[in-house]
C-alpha cells in the first residue's frame, strides 16, 4: 500500500505545486485614504467606490480573490509613509490605491520606487507627479491640476471674456491651478486685471477680497477653493449680490456633489471645468450611477469616480499579466497600456507623464425641476491629455 499511495501523493503534490502561486493567492491592494480629518468626507466617498469596483468585477480577477486592505492616511504626510511601509512589508500587497492628499503622494512615491510598488493615484493633483516628481511606479487615474484648469481657461477665452479677476486660497493646489490658467487664458488674449491670495484656513470673510473684484469690474472672476472655504465663499459671494454682473468660474471643486447641500443656492450658476458629472449619459456612467444609488443612496461625485476607475485600471492590468503580479516592472508597463471606458467616458494611460488622458466637460451648476442641485452640460474636450512635461523617469 506504501507503494502505491506514495507515487499517487507525489503526483497529486506535483501538480497542485506546478500551479502558479499567483493563481492560488489573493489580490492584495492596499487602500491609502483619509478616513479621519478634514479630508474624510472624499476618502470615504472613495472608500465606497472601491469596494464597489471590486463588487462589480464579481470579487475575483485572473482567477485570484480580490482583498482591499484599508489605511487612513489622515492625509499626513509621514502617517502616509508609515501606512505605505506597513502595506507593503506587512501586509505584502501587490499594488496601492487611492492617497487624495498631493504632499502624502510626494511623500510616499521615492518608497514606492524603491520598494517597487505600484501605486495607482485616485485624487492628488499635484502637477509635481507629472512633472519632475514623476515616478516608475505611480500612475494617476485622476488629473493634474493644469489639466483641470486649461479647459475652462480656453473656454473662457473662446466665450469672449477678456478681464479676470482672480481670488483663490493659498496654498499649492489653488497655485497650480491658477497658473495653469492663467498661461491657457492670457495666451489666448485674455487679461488678468486682479490677483488675491486669501490666507488658506484662516479666513472666514472674503467680504474685503470681493469688495476688490467689484471695485475692479472685471467680466469674470475665477476663484479656486475647495471643502469648507468653498461653502463660505460661494456663500458670501451670493451675498454681495454680483453674480449675475460679475459671473463666477472655477476648475474642478468649487460646487461638487459633496458640498451642495451646504452651498444650497449659492452653487447655482457656477460654471466650471469637470471631467466627470453624475449626468453623463453613456452607457457605462448609467449602469455606475444606477449600482451607487443602489448601494449608498447617493449619486456618485467626481471623487467615486476616480477610486472607481483606480481599482480597474489595476484589475486591467493583472487581467493583461494573467494573474501575474510577481514582477512589478511588468506589472506597471501593463497598467501603462491600460484603456477603457468607464463612468468619466475613454480613459487611457499616459507612459510619460503617468496621468491619463480623459474627456474634459465645461458644466454649470443649475437648480432642477425638483428643485435639487445638479449639473448641465455644457461643452465636453475629448481626450485631453495632461499638458505637463518635464518627466524623466529613471
Amino acid at each position: 500500500m506504501k507503494n502505491l499511495v506514495t507515487p499517487a501523493l507525489a503526483v497529486a503534490a506535483a501538480a497542485m505545486f506546478s500551479q502558479p502561486l499567483h493563481a492560488q493567492a489573493p489580490l492584495k491592494i492596499g487602500v491609502m485614504l483619509p478616513t479621519s480629518g478634514v479630508l474624510a468626507a472624499i476618502g470615504r466617498e472613495q472608500v465606497n467606490a472601491m469596494q464597489l469596483a471590486v463588487e462589480s468585477a464579481g470579487g475575483t480577477v485572473a482567477g485570484r480573490k480580490i482583498e482591499l486592505i484599508i489605511e487612513d492616511t489622515a492625509a499626513n504626510p509621514s502617517t502616509g509613509l508609515t501606512k505605505a511601509r506597513k502595506l507593503v512589508i506587512s501586509d505584502k500587497v501587490d499594488a496601492i490605491a487611492g492617497i487624495v492628499s498631493s504632499a502624502v503622494a510626494l511623500a510616499v512615491a521615492p518608497y514606492a520606487a524603491s520598494a517597487r510598488i505600484p501605486v495607482v493615484i485616485s485624487n492628488a493633483g499635484t502637477d509635481n507627479l507629472s512633472g519632475d516628481k514623476c515616478s516608475r511606479y505611480m500612475v494617476r487615474a485622476s488629473y493634474s491640476m493644469a489639466q483641470t484648469a486649461v479647459p475652462i481657461g480656453n473656454y473662457m477665452a473662446k466665450k469672449g471674456i477678456k478681464r479676470v479677476f482672480i481670488l483663490a486660497s493659498d496654498y499649492i493646489a489653488p497655485r497650480e491651478s491658477v497658473n495653469a490658467f492663467k498661461k491657457a487664458f492670457t495666451a489666448a488674449g485674455g487679461q488678468i486685471v486682479g490677483e488675491v491670495w486669501t490666507p488658506f484656513g484662516k479666513t472666514q470673510d472674503y467680504g474685503p477680497y470681493i469688495s476688490q473684484v467689484r471695485a475692479a469690474n472685471p467680466d469674470a472672476l475665477y476663484a479656486v477653493y475647495y471643502g469648507g472655504e468653498a461653502i463660505l465663499f460661494t456663500k458670501q459671494y451670493e451675498a454681495f449680490g454680483i453674480k449675475d454682473k460679475i459671473p463666477l468660474y472655477s476648475a474642478l471643486g468649487l460646487t461638487p456633489p459633496n458640498l451642495r447641500k451646504a452651498q444650497g443656492d449659492s452653487a447655482v450658476g457656477v460654471i466650471q471645468s469637470s471631467n466627470y458629472i453624475a449626468e453623463l449619459e453613456h452607457p457605462e456612467n448609467k449602469a455606475f450611477v444606477a449600482a451607487y444609488r443602489k448601494k449608498f443612496n447617493d449619486d456618485p461625485g467626481e471623487f467615486a469616480a476616480y477610486a472607481y476607475d483606480a481599482i480597474r485600471v489595476i484589475l486591467e492590468a493583472v487581467k493583461a499579466r494573467n494573474g501575474d503580479t510577481s514582477d512589478k516592472a511588468a506589472f506597471v508597463a501593463a497598467m501603462e497600456k491600460v484603456s477603457f471606458t468607464g463612468p468619466r467616458g475613454p480613459i487611457s494611460l499616459s507612459s510619460t507623464s503617468r496621468s491619463i488622458t480623459q474627456n474634459f466637460y465645461i458644466v454649470k451648476s443649475v437648480k432642477k425641476p425638483d428643485g435639487q442641485l445638479g449639473f448641465e452640460l455644457m461643452e465636453t474636450l475629448p481626450n485631453f491629455a495632461d499638458p505637463i512635461t518635464g518627466c524623466k523617469l529613471q
